[in-house]
């Protein structure tokens, strides 16, 4: 995929307004631009462009068309994107609160879009990094260097993993919360897990 397609939908993502949207409209049956803009508290004439990028994108998919006199009304579901098969594990309520829940299936249908994605945040994180290191090298100090990653590996029963992972959106979440009234700055964080099959570690049982 082209580099400009997946830093498309890797703004779209990071857009507030976009979330919001896929928060709103979760319901199967869908909501009107009007409808959302009452959820969102967004001017109907501020949300056409973002809805139409997030159509595109297969972020919402339209699941009416009705006609009213001379006017066609159309409804947007994030349905696909963020309902959860029950088969495929249960809905996490503690990260639906605090955000979207992308949904297994929207990911195995997008899979290279979202590996994509996750591959050009990287490469973002590459990059602010080694700008900040050319700064330091310029003129040493700390307060300059942003940056950072953690990697480790944990030995989790599959329940304390959930907890975890709730723990990390939830700090994430409060402490963004503290930080309202204060002078901010974007932050972004990329935070991946995986879980490595056990015959693959050779240091298990040895």
């Amino acid at each position: 995929m082209a580099k400009n397609a997946v830093s498309k939908l890797a703004k779209l993502m990071a857009d507030e307004k976009v979330i919001a949207i896929l928060k709103a409209t979760k319901d199967k049956d869908g909501l009107t631009s009007k409808e959302i803009s009452k959820r969102v508290n967004i001017p109907t004439n501020q949300l056409y462009y973002t809805v139409k990028k997030m159509t595109d994108e297969g972020l919402l998919e339209v699941t009416q068309k009705k006609n009213i006199k001379n006017f066609q009304e159309f409804y947007y579901s994030s349905y696909q994107m963020t309902h959860s098969d029950p088969q495929l594990g249960l809905d996490d309520s503690e990260i639906e609160k605090l955000g979207v829940n992308i949904s297994a299936e929207w990911v195995e249908q997008h899979s290279q879009e979202v590996a994509q994605m996750i591959l050009f945040q990287t490469q973002q994180f590459l990059e602010a990094m080694q700008a900040e290191l050319k700064d330091y090298a310029k003129s040493p100090n700390n307060n300059q260097i942003h940056s950072g990653s953690i990697h480790s590996t944990w030995k989790l029963s599959p329940e304390n993993e959930k907890k975890l992972w709730q723990k990390i959106i939830k700090l994430i979440s409060e402490t963004e919360e503290e930080s309202k009234g204060q002078e901010t700055r974007n932050v972004n964080v990329l935070i991946e897990r995986w879980v490595q099959n056990p015959d693959e570690n050779l240091h298990d049982n040895k």
